[in-house]
């Protein structure tokens, strides 16, 4: 079964799982692989969290019952996930700018989130330049977040001398961006490092890599074209499901070579671990 296929499943099993719970168990079965590493493949092609399309899905089902039934607020509540009306009504509000009361009221013009199908697209003009890297096992250091994204990280080492500091210490700012998988709500586990070989302070996170096969990508271009997310997009949808390459279940790595914000430049190179 090819990765179109499992993502697909995948769907079909939210829509019929859409009143109850979704089980990570289950969704790993389908796809195949860790569900870290399903929500970090999904969130890099669809550009949204997995858990945030879940919470569309469920919303826009439950905005139809509201426009076409005439069932209780605290019932269509609960059928889709929600254990109160106010965390009903806060969720609803985030989404369409209105409350579930005020639908039902004035009856307006709402947002349907769809439900999402993958296709194979016929692509690959574009060539793929990657290289297979053998490494020994090595150890890196850095700051270690859970923010709603891999940014969020980057902006707190830059912000309180951390990078400042890890550059006394090893001679190297912050260069390596380590994505650990993402939570139920989205969240990346993101750690922004250097390697280090010889850390036995306790200031900062440690990681060890064992010896692995790598597959390694280069990112190079504009900031404001979105280069980074491209590639691992271009990764994501036509390079690993059209090969026989996988990720590993070892966290990815993003190594930052350059990345002038003035100049609108940037190379970085993506690690896959096999």
């Amino acid at each position: 079964m090819d990765w179109t296929t499992r993502l697909n499943k995948v769907m079909d099993y939210v829509e019929a799982s859409v009143h109850g719970e979704i089980s990570e168990e289950e969704i790993s079965k389908i796809a195949a692989c860790p569900y870290s590493m399903f929500q970090s493949s999904f969130s890099q092609i669809v550009g949204i969290p997995f858990s945030e399309y879940v919470r569309r899905r469920r919303l826009t089902m439950a905005a139809y019952e509201l426009l076409n039934t005439d069932r209780k607020l605290l019932d269509i509540a609960m059928d889709y996930g929600y254990q109160s009306d106010d965390a009903f009504r806060v969720a609803f509000k985030n989404l369409y700018g209105i409350t579930p009361a005020e639908v039902r009221k004035s009856n307006p013009s709402l947002v349907f989130y769809c439900r999402l199908t993958f296709e194979i697209n016929i692509r690959g003009i574009e060539k793929m330049n990657y290289s297979v890297v053998e490494r020994e096992a090595f150890q890196v250091i850095g700051i270690r977040r859970i923010t709603p994204y891999g940014g969020g990280t980057w902006a707190i080492v830059k912000s309180d001398g951390s990078n400042d500091r890890i550059r006394s210490l090893t001679g190297s700012f912050f260069d390596l961006g380590l994505c650990f998988g993402f939570d139920d709500e989205g969240n990346n586990d993101y750690m922004c490092a250097v390697e280090c070989e010889d850390y036995d302070g306790d200031e900062y996170s440690v990681y060890q890599y064992p010896a692995t096969t790598w597959l390694k990508f280069e990112a190079s271009g504009k900031i404001s074209d979105n280069t980074l997310g491209n590639v691992w997009r271009q990764i994501n949808t036509e390079f690993l499901p059209s090969s026989r390459f996988h990720k590993g279940p070892l966290p990815t790595i993003e190594k930052y070579v350059s990345w002038n914000d003035a100049e609108d430049t940037c190379l970085v190179e993506i690690w896959i671990p096999q």
